[in-house]
């Protein structure tokens, strides 16, 4: 376990990945309130929506979750779960993501593939 200095810098930083985790996950449902779009991966969509956080991440919710973990274990100085955060993105991908990604290329065609080839799955701008 870190001591001395790496534990003064961790906690900052824990933190610091806290205030943005929760900014993706605010921001992000925020915007399907705005357009009426279900939070809950099992439900309907009637559209893609690709403003505001959503168009520098096409996974705001799953990103903001993992940056709250991830800062949670570095803040309380329990790094082992940063191997479980690493397990649980891959699981993520494969149990929601691609089934999301799958389901909304069908619905949806041309306007998410062009969404997708602006927009990073994780985080940033192509």
């Amino acid at each position: 376990m870190p001591q001395g200095i790496l534990r003064q810098v961790l906690i900052p930083v824990g933190v610091t990945l806290i205030f943005i985790g929760i900014g993706f996950i605010v921001s992000a449902r925020r915007a399907f309130a705005r357009f009426h779009q279900p939070t809950d991966p099992g439900q309907p969509t009637s559209q893609v929506v690709t403003t505001g956080v959503f168009a520098i991440s096409r996974n705001p919710l799953y990103l903001g979750a993992a940056l709250l973990f991830g800062g949670v274990a570095l803040m309380m100085n329990v790094l082992w779960t940063l191997a479980a955060l690493g397990v649980s993105i891959v699981l993520c991908h494969y149990v929601l993501i691609a089934p999301e990604e799958k389901y909304l290329a069908a619905k949806f065609g041309e306007t998410y593939t062009a969404y997708t080839a602006t927009v990073w799955r994780w985080l940033g701008r192509k």
